[in-house]
């Protein structure tokens, strides 16, 4: 290394205005079709709600809440895509241990707050 060169460098984060938190529970996805890239699309899963529901009408013109006539569900499950990374496959590794990483953290700090 040359005499004059930096032997450390600083990264200072910002957020932009708009950065959200969003919550994953998993994620779907896998190399682009010409492998350049790894695509991850993070969701949520839950209860699916039913696409629609059908209540009949009582003689009085009051809708009967009491008794369906008619529901069409849409699965059992619904994956709620909450974003999607794209990232190099070099990236995705570096990524990958650092999740890793930190996961591991994670579950002893758990571990020792709740033993």
């Amino acid at each position: 290394m040359p005499d004059d060169a930096q032997d450390e460098i600083t990264f200072v984060y910002e957020d932009a205005d708009t950065v959200p938190t969003i919550a994953a529970t998993g994620a779907h996805g896998g190399p682009s079709p010409d492998g350049a890239s790894v695509v991850a699309n993070l969701y949520v899963e839950r209860s699916s709600i039913p696409h629609h529901v059908s209540h009949q009408i009582d003689e009085t013109g009051q809708v009967d809440l009491s008794e369906r006539s008619e529901q069409v569900t849409r699965g059992e499950l619904t994956r709620e895509v909450q974003a999607s990374l794209v990232m190099t496959p070099e990236h995705a590794m570096q990524l990958g241990r650092w999740l890793q990483r930190n996961a591991r953290q994670a579950m002893e700090q758990r571990e020792q707050t709740f033993s």
